[in-house]
């Protein structure tokens, strides 16, 4: 072989040398970008983990406090009246005029019974917004799902509101502390 051959395929060898060498940094880096990603979202998911282990006492409590105050269903038709009478006293308390009233279908989740009814009201916004408020105290379990508020054309000062008012209710209570029964269909 002459030097210049020599010479070559010394050059070609650095070449490839210098090529894979490029070549294996790169894929090395990708791979260390892979790695960090990883870590970032085990400790996020690390430092979550210890937020809810701090936030464990609260929500046994809120738990406790949810099986003793829910309310259970003995029937739809008693849960509807008394739903609807609630309604009537507290609108009637709160100035604030039922116009027309249709009851909901009751559902029934893995977790609680849902009775709703959706009213048409027509009233002032502050005596509205105080009956709204009143409605969904934590230990009435009502809550309204649907809000929807128009103008009334001819009476400036006053809305029309079509309301769907829901009120849950326990299922059995569960037989030990931490579980929860859930019904298979």
């Amino acid at each position: 072989m002459k030097a210049s051959e020599q010479r070559l395929v010394l050059v070609l060898i650095i070449l490839v040398a210098v090529f894979a060498t490029g070549f294996t940094t790169m894929r090395m880096l990708v791979w260390q970008r892979t790695l960090e990603k990883k870590a970032r979202s085990v400790a996020m998911r690390t430092n979550e983990t210890k937020q809810l282990l701090t936030e464990a006492p609260m929500w046994e409590e809120r738990l406790a406090w949810l099986r003793t105050a829910q309310p259970q269903m003995t029937s739809v038709n008693k849960a509807n009246n008394e739903l609807d009478q609630s309604l009537v006293e507290t609108a009637r308390n709160s100035g604030v005029t039922i116009e027309n009233k249709q009851l909901q279908e009751p559902v029934e989740t893995a977790y609680f019974h849902q009775v709703g009814e959706t009213v048409l009201v027509k009233t002032e916004v502050k005596p509205l917004m105080q009956w709204l408020h009143e409605l969904q105290s934590p230990e009435s379990f009502t809550l309204v799902s649907h809000l929807s508020i128009q103008p009334v054309p001819e009476d400036a000062g006053k809305v029309t509101a079509t309301v769907h008012v829901s009120r849950l209710f326990s299922l059995n209570k569960p037989a030990a502390d931490n579980t929860v029964e859930t019904k298979t269909p």
